[in-house]
């Protein structure tokens, strides 16, 4: 039992150990001997418990994920039958959160933004899967704002379009203000996502209407077709 203790002592110092040396130094310049340096433990354990860097690293980015999704939940914890429009502003809040409260979710938080904005091959498919449930939740959310007319190329744009605000704040050299770089406090990062929320929803707002004008246009295509296709029908022959 003491043998299996310590096991998971080092495996999860390895782990935690992983997530401040990546956070600090990024994927390419850092060495499994930077982390088992920080861990105290020798090169062979992470060969046992993790096989490689590329692992180790896959871990410790997955493990940063979901401790930000459980300090900010996705849509904040709302019920699937809340309105759109606050299930997009919680999922903003969380996504902001997770990308600028270090203070919160310390080394983990810097970890995960430096993946965003310097993403690595090493876990493109492991990111990619993570993401995926969390993609398809804000496609739900975009469609029903936008209608059932919309295309998936819309929802999909719409997506990426209010994802890619929050990630612009996010970059390493930050949002500068004409006069000063801006506070990525809590209050700031609230602020801010009631700023990329209503910009969102009347970008949204736009492109629904368009979807509708759409809708009615084939509409008025289709009762024209069917009216010329009946007077056809009905002329004597």
């Amino acid at each position: 039992m003491a043998r299996r203790k310590d096991g998971l002592d080092s495996k999860n110092r390895l782990q935690e150990a992983a997530i401040k040396v990546f956070a600090e130094k990024g994927y390419e310049n850092t060495t499994i001997a930077d982390i088992c340096e920080v861990a105290g433990t020798n090169i062979a354990a992470v060969n046992y418990y993790f096989g490689s860097k590329d692992k180790l690293y896959a871990n410790a980015w997955c493990k940063a994920f979901e401790d930000g999704l459980k300090k900010f939940p996705v849509e904040g914890g709302l019920p699937p039958e809340a309105p759109g429009t606050a299930r997009l502003r919680e999922t903003v809040s969380a996504v902001l959160h997770r990308m600028l409260d270090t203070d919160t979710l310390g080394p983990g938080g810097r970890l995960l933004i430096r993946e965003f904005t310097n993403p690595t091959k090493a876990i493109a498919s492991v990111k990619a899967d993570t993401l995926a449930p969390l993609r398809a939740r804000v496609d739900s959310i975009i469609k029903e704002l936008l209608g059932a007319g919309a295309t998936g190329k819309e929802v999909a744009l719409c997506a990426m379009s209010v994802f890619h605000q929050c990630l612009a704040f996010a970059l390493p050299k930050g949002f500068k203000h004409p006069e000063e770089k801006l506070p990525q406090t809590r209050e700031f990062i609230d602020e801010l996502t009631e700023h990329v929320t209503l910009f969102s929803l009347a970008g949204i707002a736009a492109v629904r209407k368009e979807v509708q004008s759409r809708q009615r246009r084939v509409i008025a295509m289709e009762a024209a077709k069917n009216s010329k296709n009946g007077q056809l029908k009905a002329r004597p022959r």
